[in-house]
């Protein structure tokens, strides 16, 4: 693995491990704050731009839940100041009373800028759960 695929695969940790600490100060330093990035939640419609992005992260960790964000199946690829990861995804949200996990395949899209890799377009579509022990073993956890 190059360096700069490391370098993006770690940015890609972190927007993760952001995630799971429910942490928006961290997801503050992993997105690009700009009016042109995208993100898209499984089932939502289209965000545009940091502000609304930003919302809806605030919201999410807003949630009494607890969330651990699973990724595996991760695959980086970078062409110049641009790099794509995409991965599956397992959300677990515990609360109280309950345990919910949904399964999304990802495509995070990161750009070089000031030395740094910065998210520009995360896009989750949610898959239907698989039979148990299917999850591939070879995950890599980010909490």
């Amino acid at each position: 693995m190059s360096s700069a695929e490391q370098a993006v695969r770690e940015a890609n940790d972190r927007f993760y491990r952001a995630l799971s600490e429910q942490n928006l100060e961290a997801m503050d330093a992993v997105w690009l704050p700009t009016d042109w990035v995208q993100c898209v939640h499984p089932g939502w419609a289209v965000l545009y731009g940091w502000k609304a992005i930003r919302e809806s992260w605030t919201g999410i960790f807003r949630n009494q839940a607890r969330l651990t964000a699973t990724v595996n199946d991760v695959h980086v690829r970078v062409v110049g100041d641009v790099a794509w990861v995409t991965c599956a995804e397992r959300i677990s949200a515990v609360s109280p009373n309950q345990l919910d996990t949904s399964l999304a395949q990802a495509t995070n899209v990161f750009v070089a800028l000031g030395g740094a890799w910065r998210l520009v377009v995360h896009h989750a579509s949610a898959v239907a759960l698989a039979e148990p022990g299917a999850w591939v073993s070879d995950s890599e956890s980010v909490h």
